[in-house]
C-alpha cells in the first residue's frame, strides 16, 4: 500500500514510519525540513512541504492509497520543543487540506482522549481536566475531527490517552467506549504499530476509538 505520512518527524509519526515500512508498505514522509527525517529505506520518499499549505499537500497525496496523519502543534521530546506552535491551528487545517485533496481513501489520523464523546468515557472529570490542561490543543482537535466526520472519506480517529515514550508494552486496550482516567498511559510506540495494522481493516471505518496500555 502507498501511503502518506503526514507528522512523520514527531515522536509517534517517526515509529509510524519504521513500523510501515516494516509491514512492507510504501511511504512518503511529507516534512516542513528533510534535515530531521535522517531514515533512509529503498520504500521510502520524502516530499519537503507544510501542511497548511493546501497546494503542498494535494501533491504529495496524489495516488496514495491511504493517509496516516500525526500532525500536531505541541512536540513533547525535549529536542522538538523549539518546534511547538502554540495557536497555530496544525491539525484542523492541515487535516481539511488532506481531506480537500483526497476525499476517498483511506485516512487514519491521531487525536487524543477527550475529544468527540471520549469527553463523557473519562473516569472522574479526565475529560474536564485534559480539556482544561491542554485548551488551545484540544479544540483544534475537536475541529479536526468534526471535519473528518464530514467527509467522506474511509476514516478512524485513533485517541490515545497521555502519550509515552516508553518502549511497546503489546497490550494496548481500543475501543469506542473504552473507559480511560487522568493517569492511562499508552506507549507511542504501540499506538504507532495500532495505526498501521488498521490500514486494511473496514472494521475501523467510520469510527472514533480510543486506545490505552
Amino acid at each position: 500500500m502507498n501511503v502518506v505520512v503526514f507528522g512523520p518527524t514527531g515522536s509517534t509519526g517517526r515509529l509510524v514510519v519504521e513500523s510501515a515500512l516494516s509491514a512492507g508498505h510504501v511511504v512518503t514522509a511529507f516534512v516542513r525540513d528533510p534535515k530531521r527525517m535522517p531514515l533512509t529505506h529503498p520504500n521510502l520518499r520524502i516530499v519537503k512541504g507544510d501542511a497548511m499549505d493546501a497546494a503542498s499537500v494535494a501533491s504529495a497525496v496524489q495516488g496514495a492509497d491511504a493517509v496516516i496523519c500525526t500532525l500536531g502543534m505541541v512536540p513533547q521530546a525535549k529536542e522538538d520543543l523549539g518546534r511547538r506552535q502554540p495557536g497555530v491551528p496544525v491539525c484542523s487545517v492541515g487535516t481539511k487540506n488532506i481531506l480537500a485533496a483526497m476525499p476517498l481513501g483511506r485516512l487514519i489520523v491521531e487525536s487524543s482522549v477527550s475529544v468527540g464523546e471520549s469527553y463523557h468515557t473519562g473516569s472522574f472529570g479526565a475529560g474536564f481536566m485534559v480539556k482544561l490542561a491542554l485548551k488551545e490543543v484540544m479544540a483544534d482537535k475537536e475541529e479536526q475531527e468534526a471535519a473528518i466526520r464530514e467527509s467522506d472519506c474511509d476514516w478512524t480517529i485513533v485517541r490515545p490517552a497521555t502519550l509515552t515514550f516508553k518502549r511497546a508494552r503489546g497490550n494496548l486496550k481500543a475501543g469506542t467506549d473504552l473507559r480511560w482516567n487522568i493517569t492511562s498511559t499508552a506507549t507511542r510506540a504501540d499506538v504507532a504499530e495500532y495505526m498501521v495494522k488498521i490500514l486494511d481493516d473496514p472494521a475501523t471505518y467510520k469510527k472514533a476509538i480510543t486506545v490505552r496500555n
